[in-house]
């Protein structure tokens, strides 16, 4: 007797199991949510929401570093993974939420396909306007929401069934074509629809609303009008048969789910311009570093008015010690301008200042990408703070620039009173971050700050293209050059003597005159300004220095869009 009880308990056993996995997941859902959904189906290899959104974002924010060259994946932070669990909570939330999970309309299903194309659409409005109002707790929110019905499309939808192996742009771009959509007495079950093989259509999902006859299912288990009408489904969420009746096609569904998500990001990346920051030290030593600042916010801005260049946010921070602020920031050149005209230098005397303090707040302030330039001539007095500056700016991905007009290895010459002893590294912590960063740290003096600020134009260019090199001793550089147009400019700084430069092509130059057949040479103070002149041929050119002892060496240009798959370009063939 015993023996003849353990099979059925054996089968009691596996439903109960079976039961708990079905009730375990939402009732209408998309591609698996998230990581337990792929467990309790047992479908190992399938693609959920969790992991499009996160390999996604994690893909165009690498490809934002290359672009900007700073730090790979290893550089971002706890915050960066935190806002990115806040987009994906929002998207698996979808399926779980009562006033979203059974609501066709946020899921493409059950031929409500213009209502979803505008629910969608209102989703990438209200992204952008919460990213433009710097509420990016809110853009996240959206967002998730946003790229949760967008991946529901090519999985619920038969767009990949018709033979589609691009984007549906019509989705977000109204000015896209859209494609033929199935009207409601049209059938649209693949068994049945012979004289209408392409067009566009969703499947029905449990019974509201009711599956007209020779319509689509969404199917699987789970969808109790797969027995109705036409039988069966379309959905391609997953690999599993029991669930996905078109698991066949769930990697194709995937893959251009992707695609649209990673479109979706790179157009909101593209949509926040970066802002044009300046921290200043307005201590009175400060005046001939006020007035080079003034100077090139007055001619970026002249130079770039009602242009793709002109940035998107003005940011200044005044700093000295103790005062650190006010944030003066507009999106209006004029209003800016005049900011910089009541800026002053007063006061000060002692060495240290507030400067981590203003970064921080600067930061704080500031859109992703944004290059912030810090003029100087002091140590931080707030060096505690390094560790906060330097996880926001890789959370942000902005670079920080330092000019400063206090060369570390001079002796103090009476600017500034000295109250203690000065450390020959006190400069450190900038060099550390702007390296980190991507940016640029140049020492130089009051004569030659207003050339050397030129760098600031060609760090600020939209469509600019920069490698950087931060090494020790080198003596030889390669910087690759393709379809270069207009200025591309070498910097080296420090320690460092510029001694000939090469092009594949063989022709060459000595960089011990001014000037000559491929480039003029700038010198100042701490920095060497390589300036290649017009018909740049493209590939590699060799940079040869005479190296005293650290070298930091970029290499800034525009270019057109025509870029080869090796070239690092901020635009997207």
């Amino acid at each position: 007797k015993p023996k003849q009880q353990i099979p059925i308990l054996v089968r009691i056993k596996g439903l109960w199991v079976i039961l708990c996995l079905v009730l375990a997941l939402p009732g209408c859902k998309a591609f698996l949510p998230n990581f337990w959904s792929r467990v309790l189906t047992l479908s190992w290899d399938s693609y959920t929401h969790q992991y499009i959104t996160e390999q996604a974002v994690l893909n165009v924010t690498l490809e934002t570093l290359s672009m900007t060259n700073t730090q790979g994946q290893a550089g971002l932070g706890r915050g960066f993974w935190r806002a990115v669990g806040e987009v994906v909570q929002s998207n698996v939330a979808m399926d779980f939420l009562s006033s979203t999970r059974s609501d066709p309309i946020y899921h493409f299903d059950s031929e409500r396909m213009e209502e979803a194309i505008a629910m969608l659409r209102e989703f990438w409005d209200q992204t952008l306007l919460s990213a433009r109002a710097k509420d990016y707790q809110g853009a996240r929110h959206s967002l998730g929401q946003l790229l949760h019905s967008l991946q529901d499309f090519y999985s619920h939808s038969n767009w990949v069934e018709t033979g589609q192996q691009s984007l549906y742009l019509h989705l977000l771009q109204p000015g896209q074509p859209a494609f033929p959509v199935a009207t409601g007495g049209v059938t649209t079950h693949s068994r049945l629809s012979q004289q209408h093989p392409l067009l566009l259509t969703t499947g029905y999902f449990g019974t509201y609303p009711p599956k007209p006859k020779g319509k689509c299912s969404h199917g699987g288990v789970l969808d109790f009008s797969r027995n109705q009408g036409a039988t069966g489904g379309i959905n391609k969420d997953s690999t599993s048969p029991l669930f996905s009746p078109h698991h066949y096609l769930h990697a194709e569904a995937a893959h251009l789910a992707t695609m649209a998500t990673l479109n979706v990001l790179r157009d909101l990346r593209d949509d926040q311009p970066p802002a044009l920051v300046f921290v200043m030290d307005t201590t009175g030593s400060m005046f001939e570093e006020i007035t080079a600042a003034r100077l090139r916010a007055f001619s970026i801005i002249q130079a770039r008015a009602n242009t793709p260049e002109q940035p998107g946010t003005f940011l200044m921070v005044p700093f000295h010690d103790p005062g650190v602020g006010p944030v003066y920031e507009t999106d209006q050149p004029e209003e800016f301008m005049g900011y910089m005209e009541n800026l002053m230098a007063l006061g000060g005397g002692d060495e240290p200042e507030m400067c981590l303090t203003a970064i921080l707040l600067a930061l704080t302030h500031s859109p992703p990408l944004s290059e912030i330039f810090v003029f100087t001539d002091a140590s931080p007095k707030d060096a505690h703070l390094y560790n906060a500056v330097l996880a926001l700016t890789m959370e942000k991905q902005c670079k920080v620039n330092f000019l400063l007009t206090k060369d570390p290895s001079y002796e103090l010459r009476g600017r500034r009173k000295r109250r203690e002893a000065l450390s020959p590294d006190r400069f450190s912590l900038y060099s550390s971050l702007s390296s980190v960063s991507g940016g640029l740290t140049v020492f130089t003096t009051n004569s030659d700050i207003q050339r050397v600020s030129a760098i600031i134009e060609d760090n600020t260019a939209a469509d600019k293209v920069a490698q950087h090199q931060n090494t020790e001793y080198s003596r030889d550089y390669t910087v690759l050059c393709v379809h270069v147009c207009g200025n591309f400019c070498l910097y080296c700084i420090l320690f460092c003597l510029p001694y000939s430069l090469s092009s594949l092509a063989g022709h060459s130059q000595s960089l011990l005159s001014q000037q000559g057949p491929l480039a003029e040479l700038e010198q100042f103070q701490g920095l060497y300004r390589i300036r290649l002149l017009s018909s740049i041929e493209p590939g590699l050119w060799h940079l040869h220095t005479i190296a005293q002892g650290p070298v930091t060496f970029n290499a800034i240009g525009t270019i057109f869009c025509h870029c080869t798959p090796h070239s690092v370009c901020s635009h997207r063939n």
